[in-house]
């Protein structure tokens, strides 16, 4: 008969620990309600789409290799960045990737 191998004990984390968790969680929670209602506002709504222009004519500078049109961009995105902090809108820093593909879209 072979020794059976001996399991660690488990300990738990003390109830303090576990209930800051949950408390930062329903603070993270309540932050993106914030930032999802402060969208819905006119400003908010007019920052979003300002913030999304120009991240879209700093990728076609890029593109087109006019690298001063995309420093003015990044640098007009930056002085957007207080007034879009101020209303708890959080915004990517870099767009998206990736995404569902088309169906005759190569791979």
């Amino acid at each position: 008969m072979t020794p059976k191998t001996v399991e660690p004990k488990r300990t738990h984390r003390p109830v303090d620990d576990r209930i800051a968790d949950l408390e930062a969680k329903i603070a993270a929670i309540k932050a993106r309600e914030t930032a999802k209602q402060a969208k819905k506002t006119p400003e908010g709504q007019a920052l979003v789409l300002a913030v999304r222009a120009l991240d879209k004519a700093g990728r076609v500078a890029v593109e087109a290799g006019n690298k001063d049109v995309a420093a003015s961009t990044e640098s007009a995105r930056a002085a957007l960045a207080p007034a879009i902090v101020g209303l708890g809108i959080r915004i990517a820093e870099k767009p998206r990737r990736g995404g569902r593909r088309r169906k005759g879209e190569a791979a």
